[in-house]
């Protein structure tokens, strides 16, 4: 696939097939992922797939994520957002736990921070978690030129998952990638449309 057609098709999905992922394409991906730029050439990331389904749920369990979401108080609590970022988080918000149990590849990228966040003074602080970014960005797109698709999710209790999972504590949880081949009727929203006009600027603001 060429690579501005890759870029444009890169879409988030949450419902997956369960289609079984060839053990080479997944490795394929990963080595993209590997091959992104970091701020100390050091590529601090390790990568684990959490093919375990009693791991999987202890993961959800340790997120605290419902059954099942209160559809009417998500249109209340988002009422006042743009109605496409409104879209998103009322189809997002119900799938988070099926997509984490289901998915049939379940990916947690880990890295080593430089400082801890709620430590940081600086954006300079925080150059490892754009490094692995740069890391979960390529591994993106490599899965949309596989025909693979996936979505991000960033856990709110990464220190349960951390125990879970037995990671080192000095390091951290960047996101955990449900992916695999989209469900044929699987739901892609739309995209606000950007003007590159209205964000490019010239010498000054």
């Amino acid at each position: 696939m060429e690579f501005y057609e890759v870029i444009k098709k890169r879409r988030t999905i949450r419902n997956f097939s369960d289609e079984k992922i060839p053990e080479e394409k997944i490795l394929k991906v990963l080595n993209a992922g590997i091959k992104a730029p970091t701020y100390n050439h050091l590529r601090e990331w390790e990568f684990i797939l959490v093919k375990d389904i009693d791991l999987r749920i202890k993961i959800v369990n340790a997120e605290g994520i419902p059954e099942s979401a209160d559809m009417e108080q998500l249109e209340q609590s988002f009422s006042n957002l743009d109605s496409t970022a409104k879209q998103m988080y009322l189809d997002a918000i119900p799938k988070q736990k099926s997509m984490l149990l289901k998915s049939p590849e379940l990916l947690v990228i880990v890295f080593k921070p430089k400082t801890i966040v709620e430590k940081s003074k600086s954006v300079y602080d925080l150059n490892c978690l754009s490094s692995v970014w740069c890391c979960i960005e390529n591994i993106l797109l490599a899965l949309t030129a596989e025909n693979l698709c996936g979505v991000t999710y960033i856990p709110q209790k990464s220190e349960k998952i951390k125990e879970v999972l037995n990671i080192p504590r000095q390091l951290e949880i960047a996101a955990i990638i449900p992916f695999g081949y989209k469900l044929k009727d699987a739901a892609v929203l739309p995209q606000k449309k950007i003007l590159l006009e209205e964000k490019l600027h010239f010498n000054k603001w």
